[in-house]
C-alpha cells in the first residue's frame, strides 16, 4: 500500500492553496482594461462638446486623462481621478482654443482610462484610444436672401438662405423645432430652401433661427425677422354619449390594443378606454405622423395651389380645442389639427395635388390614412377613409383618386379629415388652398432670390 508522507499532503494543499490564491489574484487583478468609447465620429473637432464613456467591469476606474496632441506640444482636457468603486463615467469634453492656445488644423487625439489593479495596490491597467482629428474653430457663414417674412400664429412660412462651402447641415429651429432646409432648388448648391412652421402651439413671440453647422460640429446662427400675424382658433365642449363610447370606442380600442378594458364591475370601463385612446393613442399616432414627416424628398413635387375636396361643408377646422365632457365634467383636453370635409357618404377624394404616396395604413384615431409627400418636407393627409385606392410608392397627380371619405378611425359621421404637415409639423390647410397665399408667401420670394442675387432655378 502506498504511504502519503504529511510532508507530500502539505505539499499538495500548498498547490491548492496557490490555485485558489492565483485565481483570486487573477480576479483582482482584472484581465481586461476598462471601455473606452465616444458619442459621435470625432474625426473632426471643434467648439461643439463631445462626450466619452469610460467603463470599467472589474474593481472600477481610478483615472481619465483626455489630450490633444500636435506639433506645438500636449493640451490636455480632462484629467480625472475616481474614487474606489466607481465602474463608469460618462464626460462631456470641451475644447477652447484660446485658453489652450491652439489653432486650427490637425492633431491627435488621445484618451487614457486607467483601472484599479490589485484594488490600487500597483499600477494599473490601462486602455489607450487614439484618432488623428481635423481641428476647426470657425463655424460656417449665413446670408438669409429672402425677404422679411409674414406669418401667421399655426401657420408655415418658407425662408431662403445661402451658406458657406464647410456646412454639411442647415435649416430652421424654432421652439426646439428643426426643420430642414434643401439645396438643389436654385442653380447654386449653397442656397437652401427651408419651408417651415410655426407650431398653433407656440407663444408669441418664439425666436425663430437660421442654423448651420459644419463636420466639426461648429455652429453659426442667423436671427430670422418676422411679423407674426394672429390666427383665432375655435373653442368647443364635445360631450360623450354612451353608444359613441361604445359603438366607437371600445371596438377601436380592442383594434389598437388588442384586449378591452374592464372595470371592478367586471362591464367595459369606458372612462378608461377613452382616456387611453384620445390621449396615448393620439399622441402616439401624432408622432408616427411626424416621424414620417421628418422623410420628406428634397425635390418639390406640387404646383400651385392644393385643392380642397369639391363641394365640401366645413365641420371642425384647424387647432379648434376641444373639451370632451362625460356626465357634464371635463375628462380631457385635445387639439384637432385638421380640417373636416363633408359631402356625401363614400364620397371620392382626390389628391390635392401632385405628389408622392408615403404612408396607406389604418392609423388609430385617424382610421385608414394616405399621407403624400410634395417635397420639401410638405405633406397632406387624408383620414377616416371608408377605403384605400393607392399603396406605399404610387406617383400621384392632382385630382387622382386616393380613397373614399368614411368613419373608419374615431369619427363619427362620414366625412374626410384633411390634414396639411410641414416635416411633420401640422399647419393651417387654409393656406395651401389660397392661391394669393402661395404667391406672396412663396412664389414672390422666390422670384425675389432670382432677381436680387442673380441666381435661377435648378435644371435637375
Amino acid at each position: 500500500m502506498l504511504k502519503v508522507s504529511g510532508k507530500q499532503v502539505a505539499a499538495v494543499f500548498g498547490i491548492v492553496f496557490l490555485i485558489i490564491a492565483l485565481i483570486k489574484v487573477i480576479s483582482i487583478a482584472e484581465m481586461s482594461p476598462p471601455v473606452i468609447s465616444t458619442d459621435r465620429d470625432i474625426k473632426s473637432l471643434g467648439l461643439k462638446p463631445f462626450e466619452v464613456t469610460v467603463s470599467d467591469k472589474g474593481t472600477g476606474l481610478s483615472e481619465v486623462r483626455i489630450y490633444l496632441l500636435d506639433a506645438y506640444g500636449e493640451s490636455v482636457l480632462v484629467e480625472k481621478e475616481y474614487k474606489k468603486g466607481t465602474k463608469s463615467d460618462v464626460i462631456s469634453v470641451s475644447i477652447d482654443p484660446e485658453k489652450l492656445g491652439i489653432k486650427s488644423g490637425t492633431a491627435e487625439l488621445f484618451i487614457e482610462a486607467t483601472d484599479r489593479f490589485m484594488n490600487g495596490l500597483f499600477p494599473g491597467r490601462m486602455a489607450i484610444f487614439s484618432q488623428r482629428v481635423t481641428l476647426d474653430f470657425i463655424p460656417p457663414e449665413i446670408q438669409e436672401l429672402s425677404p422679411a417674412l409674414y406669418i401667421r400664429h399655426g401657420g408655415a412660412g418658407v425662408v431662403i438662405y445661402k451658406v458657406s462651402e464647410d456646412t454639411v447641415s442647415s435649416g430652421v429651429e424654432i421652439k426646439d423645432l428643426f426643420f430642414e432646409g434643401y439645396s438643389g432648388y436654385f442653380e447654386d448648391p449653397l442656397i437652401y430652401l427651408a419651408f417651415f412652421a410655426y407650431p398653433y402651439n407656440a407663444d408669441r413671440g418664439e425666436k425663430i433661427e437660421i442654423l448651420a453647422a459644419d463636420a466639426a460640429g461648429n455652429e453659426m446662427r442667423e436671427s430670422v425677422y418676422y411679423r407674426l400675424l394672429r390666427a383665432s382658433y375655435v373653442k368647443d365642449q364635445i360631450g360623450l354619449s354612451e353608444w359613441f363610447l361604445k359603438s366607437k370606442v371600445l371596438p377601436l380600442f380592442s383594434k389598437v390594443y388588442g384586449y378591452s378594458p374592464v372595470g371592478d364591475d367586471g362591464k367595459p370601463d369606458l372612462l378608461k378606454a377613452f382616456l387611453k385612446i384620445n390621449s396615448e393613442t393620439r399622441k402616439e399616432n401624432d408622432n408616427r405622423i411626424y416621424e414620417i414627416g421628418r422623410q420628406s424628398g428634397g425635390e418639390i413635387l406640387w404646383e400651385g395651389k392644393f385643392n380642397q375636396l369639391r363641394n365640401s361643408k366645413v365641420g371642425a377646422t384647424f387647432a379648434d380645442h376641444r373639451k370632451y365632457l362625460m356626465d357634464g365634467n371635463v375628462i380631457d383636453n385635445q387639439y384637432h389639427l385638421g380640417y373636416d370635409l363633408s359631402v356625401t357618404k363614400k364620397y371620392p377624394v382626390p389628391a390635392s395635388n401632385s405628389g408622392v404616396v408615403v404612408f396607406a395604413e389604418h392609423l388609430g384615431i385617424y382610421g385608414n390614412t394616405v399621407i403624400i409627400d410634395h417635397g420639401m418636407g410638405v405633406m397632406s393627409l387624408y383620414s377616416h377613409l371608408s377605403s384605400m385606392d393607392v399603396s406605399v410608392g404610387d406617383s400621384v397627380g392632382k385630382k387622382d383618386i386616393v380613397g373614399r371619405t368614411g368613419t373608419t378611425g374615431l369619427a363619427v359621421g362620414d366625412h374626410l379629415h384633411f390634414g396639411v404637415y410641414v416635416q411633420g409639423v401640422p399647419v393651417r390647410p387654409l393656406e395651401w388652398w389660397d392661391a394669393k397665399w402661395i404667391k406672396d408667401n412663396i412664389l414672390y420670394k422666390v422670384n425675389y432670390v432670382k432677381k436680387n442675387f442673380g441666381v435661377g432655378e435648378s435644371t435637375r
